[in-house]
């Protein structure tokens, strides 16, 4: 993965509580900055974390969108990021290994520190939360 600065950084904090609307929305966003030419990462933080889970997307669709998965592997194959809060998903959140049956994250993701984060940020960057 990349440690250049980013043009978009999409923040997610929300977990399934709202059937993973701000997750479509999120990766949604990702894909149109990635297909519009620009640099794009989605940190995946908090209760967000779940959605680098395996399985988690499944039958997560929101009304006139494409299913949350289809978004996510758009995402990856445009050459976008997605970061996941380390000390999130060991101590706060949804990536427990035993309830994901030993699986902890889809392919293509990487789990970073908030340094990483500030890292990737600059005066130009567009953050953007969900």
């Amino acid at each position: 993965m990349g440690s250049k600065p980013v043009e978009t950084m999409i923040v997610l904090t929300s977990g399934k509580a709202d059937r993973g609307t701000r997750a479509t929305l999120a990766f949604s966003w990702g894909c149109a900055a990635l297909a519009m030419g620009r640099n794009a990462a989605v940190y995946l933080t908090m209760d967000g974390t779940i959605w680098a889970a395996p399985m988690a997307t499944r039958g997560v669709t929101v009304a006139g969108f494409e299913p949350l998965q289809d978004y996510i592997e758009q995402f990856l194959a445009l050459g976008g990021e997605i970061l996941v809060c380390a000390p999130c998903s060991e101590y706060y959140c949804s990536l427990d290994k035993a309830r994901l049956g030993g699986e902890s994250l889809i392919p293509g993701v990487e789990l970073v520190g908030l340094a990483t984060i500030v890292s990737r940020i600059e005066a130009q960057t567009h953050v953007i939360t969900f």
